[in-house]
C-alpha cells in the first residue's frame, strides 16, 4: 500500500530485479478480497516474534493499513490460478507451493 517510491526504496535493497506493484488506494486488496485482520491475528504471540523478527532484519513500519492480512496469488490474465491467504500477520507465504504451480503451467 506504499507509495512507488517508498517501494523503489524497499526493494533497491533488498530485491532490486524484482517486479512490485503500488496500490496506496487499496484496489488490488479488495479485488483480492484480504481483509483486515481481528485482534487476535494482529497482536497474538506469533505476530510479535514475527515483528522483532523483521525489525532486525531492517524491516520497516507497515504502510498504508496494518490491519489488512497478505496474500500472495498466481494469476493468469484476469484469472487467480492459486492463491495463498495470511491466517495472521505473522503468516509466511508458500512461494514454493506458488512457483511449483507457475512451473507446471508451462509444461
Amino acid at each position: 500500500m506504499g507509495t512507488p517510491e517508498e517501494g523503489e526504496r524497499f526493494f533497491d535493497e533488498r530485491w532490486p530485479e524484482a517486479r512490485a506493484v503500488s496500490d496506496p488506494e487499496k484496489t488490488l486488496f479488495d479485488a483480492f478480497g484480504l481483509e483486515r485482520g481481528s485482534l487476535g491475528q494482529l497482536i497474538g504471540p506469533r505476530t510479535w516474534l514475527a515483528g522483532f523478527k523483521a525489525r532486525r532484519h531492517g524491516v520497516g513500519l507497515p504502510k498504508g493499513d496494518p490491519r489488512v492480512l497478505a496474500g500472495s496469488f498466481l494469476v493468469r490474465g484476469a484469472e487467480v490460478l492459486e492463491s495463498d491467504l495470511a491466517t495472521n500477520s505473522a503468516s509466511v507465504p508458500d512461494l514454493e507451493r506458488l512457483a511449483s504451480a507457475a512451473l507446471a503451467l508451462r509444461e
